[in-house]
């Protein structure tokens, strides 16, 4: 089959396409034919050695995908040959960058004929980092308030449009260019981060959301009020400590479920979230693509269309 792949640590460039063996389909698990398979920032740490995962040489990257099972194996009495499915691989798995992988049955869910293979792709890991973030780890309730860091990526935008669903004001930071498009999908107030200190305009929030990492990560414990909580996926294994007695932080839980992608299809289906804006690729522009998503300078998600 035709992969894009490592045999080093390093740069984009260290990315190789080409042909790797075939995954084969243990107990309780199904080969999917991959359609599409999206990047994820995840993907160049991993790349660039920097996630504490290991990698066995030549390693297939990519954590979230769409496609159709080809083959079922022992014990697998849900799926079939032929199913449309998408999936999020495993804690500790990977390989979405190729034509085909095996994977845990139980951790796939049917996609819908109204989703296409890309925007299944896209919404995966995004938006499953987004649910069990506001819903499961920082519990947010209709009324409240909450700041999501870095609005425009694909998790905060899911998150921005969740947050909105379930009724809470949601104040979000971006540059001015992705302001139209942030507020469309729900964002009721926008602070350009190239213009003015966030800390400086929000206060009083309930919850903080931080996708971004680093110095904002830390800051964002000033726009709370007592007893708030803020939450954080960019900051490594563990969240940043608070300095503050008052608040909490949070590093979520992002489990491998099919209820959590059944809460998509819901979410999407019934129009609460609509798919981010997508940059599609090859599999074979692997390089170009980690160089987009290293910049972080781009809106939505970047996709391999993999056939």
């Amino acid at each position: 089959m035709k992969a894009a792949y490592i045999e080093r640590h390093g740069g984009p460039e260290v990315l190789e396409f080409g042909e790797l063996p075939e995954p084969v389909a243990g107990p309780g698990e199904v080969v999917v034919d991959i359609v599409a398979a999206s990047v994820n920032g995840a993907d160049w740490k991993v790349r660039e050695g920097k996630s504490g995962q290991l990698a066995h040489f030549p390693y297939i990257l990519g954590r979230d995908f769409s496609g159709i099972v080809s083959v079922v194996g022992d014990g697998v009495t849900d799926l079939r040959v032929g199913d449309e499915v998408f999936a999020v691989c495993d804690v500790g798995q990977e390989g979405a960058y190729a034509e085909k992988i095996a994977i845990k049955a139980a951790i796939v869910a049917r996609k819908p004929d109204s989703l296409s293979h890309v925007d299944a792709a896209a919404l995966a890991l995004a938006g499953l980092t987004a649910i069990c973030t506001v819903e499961d780890t920082l519990k947010l309730k209709a009324g409240e308030t909450i700041l999501i860091q870095g609005g425009a990526g694909g998790v905060a935008a899911f998150a921005i449009q969740l947050s909105k669903h379930l009724g809470a004001r949601v104040i979000t930071t971006a540059s001015a260019a992705n302001h139209d498009y942030l507020r469309q999908i729900g964002a009721d107030e926008i602070v350009d981060y190239n213009a003015v200190d966030f800390t400086r305009v929000v206060r009083d929030c309930d919850a903080v959301f931080d996708t971004v990492g680093g110095d904002v990560a830390q800051r964002s414990f000033q726009v709370l009020k007592p007893g708030g909580r803020a939450a954080f996926i960019a900051s490594g294994a563990q969240a940043p400590k608070p300095d503050r007695g008052d608040v909490v932080a949070l590093r979520p839980k992002v489990g491998r479920d099919r209820p959590h992608l059944e809460r998509i299809v819901e979410l999407v289906t019934t129009g609460a979230v609509r798919p981010p804006e997508v940059t599609r690729y090859k599999l074979s522009d692997a390089v170009a693509a980690h160089e987009v998503s290293q910049s972080r300078h781009f809106r939505g998600k970047l996709v391999f269309v993999v056939r």
